[in-house]
């Protein structure tokens, strides 16, 4: 795997288990409180090895990395470095060359006393401050009414306005209905 590959998996579990705790509305619904099925969604995109889930761990880190790419997609790096640097000083988890088996080596965020959650975060939020440090443009907020999922547009066009299908349609159908007489 590729450093890269790495990143950007981490990337986007780190934007997933934000869209789990933060924003009101989800592809057009009041969005349902965060739980376990959705923590193990976003790790899914991230590793195949699921630690068990410390969901008030989790939700606040989720909550706190929502606030983070919010201010990124809203254009303020600086308080967004500040958020990220605020959650990567909370989780004390200290990187960590790791190797399983006959794996290659890979970066973890364990240490001693820390929770395999908190270790997550702390990975999460290391992915993040990567992105603003460079190009952040390509994290976006749902162009849908009534959705305040945040996404990673990986078209090559970065043209990628809305975060699933779903919203999606549902534009196209309103705006179509609109247009009817």
């Amino acid at each position: 795997m590729e450093a890269t590959d790495h990143l950007r998996d981490s990337l986007s579990a780190a934007v997933a288990l934000a869209n789990v705790f933060g924003g009101e509305f989800s592809q057009g619904r009041v969005r349902s409180a965060g739980d376990a099925a959705g923590v193990e969604a976003s790790l899914r995109l991230a590793t195949w090895r699921i630690p068990e889930i410390d969901l008030p761990t989790f939700a606040a880190g989720g909550r706190e990395l929502y606030g983070v790419l919010r201010l990124l997609v809203d254009g303020r790096v600086d308080a967004a470095a500040d958020g990220v640097n605020a959650l990567l000083e909370s989780t004390r988890a200290m990187p960590r060359l790791v190797r399983d088996g006959d794996e290659p080596w890979h970066l973890h965020f364990v240490s001693p006393g820390v929770s395999a959650a908190t270790g997550w975060l702390a990975e999460f939020a290391t992915a993040v401050a990567m992105v603003v440090g460079s190009d952040w443009s390509r994290l976006r907020q749902c162009g849908a009414e009534r959705c305040d999922n945040l996404f990673l547009d990986t078209t090559r066009s970065r043209t990628q306005r809305f975060c699933s299908t779903s919203c999606q349609n549902r534009t196209k159908v309103a705006a179509h209905r609109a247009r009817r007489p």
